[in-house]
């Protein structure tokens, strides 16, 4: 290596060290709660104009928490969102980073489906999907936010990945994979698992949420299902509700 080499790579390193330290001063400032509005801005601003995948992943856990006044809270969110949106190409991979250990998903979500096609938000729900089980859980409602997600992604990937949490443990993910599944549209799939539901369910709610979905989609109910379905719905509390020849449910 030659002198000027030995300076070169010396002084290279001293750029990056600043730099750094610069990216991390800021990545600071941008979680401080505590930091007057104008200085945080100043430094979401500061990350979001650099645009590199580092100083990406400093800004986007500035959703994690709210300040006051809401109006600020909603600004700078907003500043990310539209930088993101503006300059993707170093920010898709920090923000599905981000979309997997986020406790709140809408603002990820919202930035991905600005940002990638709908094949990679719905590989990468589905991901998230797969670590849970329907068994009891600290962070069902995370389950629930993300099937809740796959409610406004019609593919064809999403009902056999939701169909297993009709049996969930907590009834807000059962709730939300019902909306889910009839959104979804695949009545093969889903119809007979979603009138079983009717019927085992105690919850008003399932219950009602589930014939509020056979009313508008005209699914019918399995000839094996139906007198159990019809005696069910006598005591939904939208009702009356009955099955008529062909198996759907309707008005009286």
């Amino acid at each position: 290596m030659g002198l000027f080499d030995f300076f070169k790579t010396k002084s290279g390193a001293k750029a990056q060290s600043a730099d750094d330290k610069t990216l991390s001063k800021h990545a600071e400032r941008v979680m401080d709660k505590r930091a007057l509005s104008p200085d945080r801005f100043a430094s979401i601003e500061f990350l979001c104009k650099s645009g590199t995948a580092d100083a990406w992943r400093a800004v986007l856990p500035r959703f994690n928490f709210t300040v006051d006044p809401s109006i600020t809270d909603r600004e700078e969110k907003q500043y990310i969102l539209d930088s993101i949106v503006a300059a993707p190409d170093n920010a898709v991979e920090p923000v599905c980073d981000y979309l997997r250990t986020a406790e709140a998903l809408n603002w990820p979500v919202k930035m991905l489906r600005k940002i990638v096609d709908r094949e990679r938000l719905v590989g990468e729900l589905l991901a998230l999907l797969s670590e849970f089980d329907t068994g009891y859980s600290k962070n069902a409602d995370r389950k629930a936010q993300i099937i809740a997600e796959l409610e406004e992604e019609k593919d064809a990937r999403v009902p056999a990945a939701v169909l297993p949490f009709l049996a969930d443990f907590t009834e807000d993910v059962r709730f939300q994979a019902v909306r889910t599944l009839f959104q979804q549209g695949d009545a093969g799939l889903a119809s007979s698992a979603l009138a079983k539901l009717l019927i085992d369910d105690d919850s008003a709610r399932i219950r009602t949420t589930v014939v509020d979905g056979f009313v508008e989609t005209q699914w019918l109910i399995n000839a094996d299902q139906r007198d159990r379905v019809a005696s069910v719905i006598r005591s939904v509390p939208t009702g009356p509700w009955m099955l008529d020849g062909d198996g759907r449910v309707r008005r009286p």
